[in-house]
């Protein structure tokens, strides 16, 4: 076995067991296609490593397009393949940057505010506009957050705290993260006090969403104003934010890490030296660098080269 290779190719599986027939099949369609497997290791009974090598001029996007055509050959279902570069930087993440809805939680809280506002219909006729590309998703939420006018703070924020679920997984990720250095964070397209709250939830270092604007009614009650303050933080927002952060804390850019499920997320993962889209739909799988659709947000350790041994030791310190 060997770790020296330039590229590295992780299968993870969603069942229990990875089928050996699975890399069987991978490994011999590599080598047809001039890329040897210099060695594998094993990371769990659902994950293994394939490192790579090939002839000098080979890039990973080479690497990368022949991966995607043996997917297309449909050869099992359930199965991610990340290609990347086995490098230095891959195991060794000093900043990962989180999307929140349908990332770190299982939940959209925009959907879980209309449904208190009783305006879900709304605000699901905006967001399928938004999907079909009809409106940017800075109006998507400029008309959104207009039809929370009038709600009451008071009960609002806790009501809807309460409700967040945190997705399966996350938290081994991130205290993992945290065992060796890495610092997290929490960059969210939706509101500031749940990010916070999740960012106080989940011990993350920093978080940033979009700022809802108060008034106070005719009652002398604190509600919603229809409009938010401040800088959208839409995808251009994160990816100059991720940035700005690998800035302060001194950080390789190549070092950083970004998770998220949406197309705005895609900026961020562009910018970052690796990204992840979590269960995400096709168009952004097929844009982002990896892709997981897996049950749970541990298996993302795997992309990150780390065994099960290895997570165990994370978990002692």
């Amino acid at each position: 076995m060997t770790t020296r290779a330039p590229f590295v190719v992780t299968i993870i599986a969603s069942a229990a067991k990875l089928s050996a027939g699975y890399e069987e099949a991978l490994i011999e369609y590599l080598e047809d296609h001039n890329i040897e497997v210099s060695g594998t290791k094993e990371l769990s009974g659902r994950a293994k490593d394939i490192f790579l090598t090939g002839p000098t001029d080979l890039d990973l996007s080479e690497v990368r397009e022949a991966v995607a055509r043996f997917e297309k050959q449909g050869v099992a279902n359930g199965i991610d393949l990340v290609v990347q570069r086995n490098d230095e930087f891959r195991k060794n993440k000093k900043l990962v940057v989180f999307d929140m809805d349908s990332t770190l939680i299982e939940q959209e809280v925009i959907e879980l505010i209309a449904a208190y506002a009783g305006v879900e219909k709304k605000v699901a006729e905006i967001t399928h506009r938004a999907m079909n590309n009809e409106i940017d998703f800075a109006e998507s939420l400029r008309e959104r957050v207009a039809l929370l006018k009038g709600i009451k703070v008071a009960n609002l924020y806790q009501e809807i705290s309460s409700k967040l679920k945190v997705t399966e997984g996350v938290r081994d990720f991130v205290q993992c993260l945290k065992a060796i250095g890495s610092k997290t964070a929490v960059l969210s397209g939706g509101f500031t006090p749940f990010a916070n709250f999740i960012k106080d939830n989940l011990e993350l270092d920093f978080a940033k969403a979009n700022f809802l604007a108060t008034e106070t009614d005719s009652n002398g009650d604190t509600v919603l104003n229809g409009y938010t303050e401040g800088d959208i933080v839409d995808g251009e927002c994160k990816a100059r934010t991720l940035k700005a952060l690998a800035t302060e804390l001194n950080i390789p850019i190549e070092a950083t890490l970004m998770v998220g499920d949406g197309g705005n997320d895609l900026p961020a993962m562009n910018v970052a030296g690796f990204g992840i889209a979590w269960n995400a739909k096709p168009k952004v799988q097929q844009a982002a660098p990896a892709k997981l659709n897996t049950t749970s947000m541990r298996d993302a350790l795997y992309i990150l080269g780390f065994s099960e041994e290895d997570i165990s030791h994370c978990h002692r310190l």
